[in-house]
């Protein structure tokens, strides 16, 4: 590879948060030969399991709830950056696609309202059932009973339900990534193992199309950087 590949291999580096050694990259002729490289330097052997087939899927997950230029998401991008505003809105979207997707929070101030609201809910309501079972009976305690129960259940869903602002620790499109990786599937047959390094190679073949200004159908993974490309 000569010096016109340089930005193309930065770019592979931070699509995929990967460093490939510039030995390693001498020796790269093919399109294919790229992809089988940055699948060597994924943190799990034989390919990008789980962690790449989440980002491409998370990837694809914001620019459909988005609009935005899927270029744009990579793995160091800040989830702020992406969605300056509406991030409840969008952040719904995409746990609705993928519930592994972690929740928004509540800031400190919200969860402890709600664990005051909780509380104070619970006590009059202990109160109430005692009223109605003195003046009512036990049947009519019961249903009273039932309601503040419903109440309080209402209330603690609500309270997880509630978050405008993401979790401590979740920052990136790679943080997020990597949840989702860690709770998914693990691709550990040769035909999963194929099919997540044909991910890598299409999304090789993408970046070089885009950086080298190409048409994709003329980026094949046969395709030879010098001879095919023009990339000198």
């Amino acid at each position: 590879m000569g010096l016109d590949t340089v930005e193309l291999v930065m770019e592979i580096e931070d699509r995929f948060g990967v460093e490939l050694p510039d030995a390693e990259c001498a020796a790269v002729r093919t399109v294919a030969d790229l992809a089988a490289l940055v699948i060597s330097r994924l943190p799990r052997p034989g390919g990008p399991c789980p962690t790449a087939h989440a980002y491409f899927e998370l990837r694809d997950q914001i620019v459909a709830s988005t609009r935005i230029d899927r270029r744009r998401v990579r793995p160091r991008t800040r989830i702020t950056e992406l969605i300056p505003s509406g991030l409840w809105r969008i952040w719904r979207a995409l746990r609705k696609s993928n519930p592994r997707v972690p929740r928004l929070v509540a800031t400190p101030a919200i969860n402890t309202a709600m664990v005051w609201l909780t509380g104070l809910s619970v006590l009059a309501g202990v109160g109430m059932v005692a009223v109605v079972l003195a003046t009512h009976g036990a049947g009519a305690g019961v249903a009273a009973f039932i309601v503040v129960a419903a109440v309080v259940l209402t209330l603690s869903v609500v309270s997880r339900e509630i978050g405008w602002r993401l979790p401590d620790g979740v920052e990136t499109v790679g943080d997020v990534v990597r949840l989702i990786a860690n709770d998914g599937p693990a691709y550990g047959s040769p035909g999963e193992r194929l099919i997540a390094q044909q991910l890598v190679l299409e999304e090789v073949r993408r970046i070089t199309s885009e950086q080298l200004g190409l048409p994709l159908d003329e980026v094949q993974p046969e395709s030879d950087f010098l001879k095919d490309l023009g990339a000198g």
